[in-house]
């Protein structure tokens, strides 16, 4: 079910994942919703991803693209040879070519129970904060909204890191990286010919990208699912309504492997439910569903945020 053109991509980027990213996911990440976002879970086993230009923060896309493309822009100009400028501005020419990124994500945190996220991503007196089995948000398959086969996609787990303007380190650490793999790949085999090393370089910054958000957000200690699909349009796009525009997002299917197949253990661990007049009501309503579903080892607690929002 993969497609050629997402060989040669995901052979440099999976590369990359191994050789560089460091972070080993908690056993358990957090994602808060609404009554309604727990139940589609729970009834689908798939989650949104949506569309890294439509989120709340609209700058989150633009991030990590301008300053990367300013530190490379600084190399290209204190170049030390005529041979590393041209390398360097075909790299930026390819950065640019993507900078408009088309990357689907879908957000949780390692924080189970907080203020913050209550207050920004949870309808009053009725949000869940659902914690997932990390692996079980390592799928790659995106379902048909027509219902027809899922769709394989490239995508990764990956920690955010925050970035300032005043401290360029991880940006420039991740160009070191980048440019590490774009030499080590430079000429290996790939699915249509050698693998160009300046593409390679290029394609690992659009998957890192959208796993870099202003420092302002680190509190919220966000890990990300980020699905792309290079060369192609995302299959299996739908579309919600917006406070001001058309969303579009995809569901991504998940604990599956490679092959599609589901694991044997249950992709949700537990569940916070969130601020409420009535907590012990909703527990007891949660620890039912779960039951009903086969799956009453899922723990279900309340939060203990001294918060009101009724």
């Amino acid at each position: 079910m993969r497609d050629a053109h997402s060989i040669d991509f995901d052979m440099a980027t999976d590369h990359a994942l191994s050789a560089i990213i460091g972070p080993v996911p908690p056993p358990v990440l957090f994602h808060y919703t609404s009554m309604d976002g727990l139940l589609s879970i729970v009834e689908t086993g798939r989650i949104r991803a949506t569309h890294i230009r439509y989120l709340n923060d609209w700058s989150e896309a633009e991030t990590m693209w301008n300053l990367v493309l300013g530190r490379l822009q600084e190399r290209k100009d204190s170049a030390k040879s005529v041979e590393e400028s041209t390398h360097l501005s075909g790299i930026i020419d390819l950065a640019r070519a993507r900078h408009l990124p088309s990357d689907f994500v879908a957000s949780f945190s390692e924080e189970g129970d907080d203020l913050s996220q209550w207050r920004s991503y949870c309808p009053g007196a009725a949000g869940f904060s659902i914690g997932f089995s990390s692996d079980a948000l390592r799928s790659q398959w995106v379902s048909d909204p027509a219902g027809g086969k899922p769709s394989f996609v490239g995508g990764k787990l990956l920690k955010v890191s925050y970035l300032s303007e005043a401290d360029t380190t991880e940006a420039d650490l991740a160009i070191d990286d980048a440019l590490q793999l774009g030499a080590q790949l430079h000429g290996k085999k790939g699915f249509f010919g050698p693998i160009s090393g300046d593409r390679a370089v290029s394609a690992w910054i659009s998957v890192i990208a959208p796993s870099y958000k202003d420092s302002a957000f680190s509190a919220e200690r966000e890990w990300r699912i980020v699905l792309s699909k290079p060369h192609k349009p995302m299959p299996g796009r739908r579309f919600r309504a917006g406070k001001s525009t058309v969303i579009p997002y995809i569901e991504v299917e998940l604990n599956r492997n490679l092959d599609f197949k589901l694991s044997d253990e249950y992709m949700i661990r537990k569940v916070f439910v969130g601020p409420t007049p009535n907590p012990e009501l909703s527990i007891e309503a949660l620890k039912s569903l779960f039951l009903a579903k086969g799956h009453p080892e899922v723990l279900v607690d309340k939060s203990e945020i001294p918060f009101r929002h009724w």
